[in-house]
């Protein structure tokens, strides 16, 4: 039934509760998986800034330190500011690895075996649109909520605008 599915993550926990399920359907399917994780620009709730300043990010230690120091590989890597020479993209690029190898684990473990990622930059749904229309996707399983804060309530979250305008049908994960 399914032969392309697109998962979109950015190591939220619903972006990882839609991992394991898209990487379940592709193991009963035996269908291409692809991760997709769009750069985590300007993404920095309230919360993540009190945890960045609780396990002292905000102070600056370099990129290895401060990405070894986050758990399961969820944070949006605006809380990691430059330093120690790293650029933002290095970090950026440094945290989309991270997030993605945590996910193709976790697909892994739920049946996956044909497994792609893929880093984009640029407004996340339509990086995910784009992708899904380009690779041929014919299910997209997204988290309803990732990192977003208070705007997003009001402009419209990700996973709805995706749902919207999707070229094929879209799994909303909670």
């Amino acid at each position: 039934m399914f032969k392309t599915i697109l998962v979109p993550t950015d190591g939220s926990d619903h972006a990882n509760k839609a991992v394991r399920i898209a990487g379940d359907m592709a193991g009963k399917y035996d269908a291409d998986l692809i991760l997709l994780h769009v750069l985590l620009r300007g993404h920095l709730n309230e919360g993540l800034q009190q945890y960045a300043e609780v396990e002292g990010l905000a102070q600056g230690p370099v990129l290895s330190e401060a990405i070894a120091s986050i758990p399961s590989a969820r944070f949006p890597v605006a809380m990691v500011p430059e330093n120690g020479g790293e650029t933002k993209e290095a970090v950026l690029n440094a945290a989309a690895e991270l997030i993605l190898r945590a996910a193709q684990d976790a697909a892994r473990e739920q049946g996956a075996s044909r497994l792609r990622t893929l880093i984009e930059d640029g407004d996340p749904a339509q990086r995910i649109l784009q992708k899904a229309a380009s690779e041929g996707a014919d299910l997209i399983v997204i988290g309803s909520r990732g990192f977003s804060d208070l705007k997003g309530l009001i402009v419209g979250s990700v996973s709805h605008k995706v749902s919207h305008l999707a070229p094929c049908p879209v799994m909303s994960v909670r």
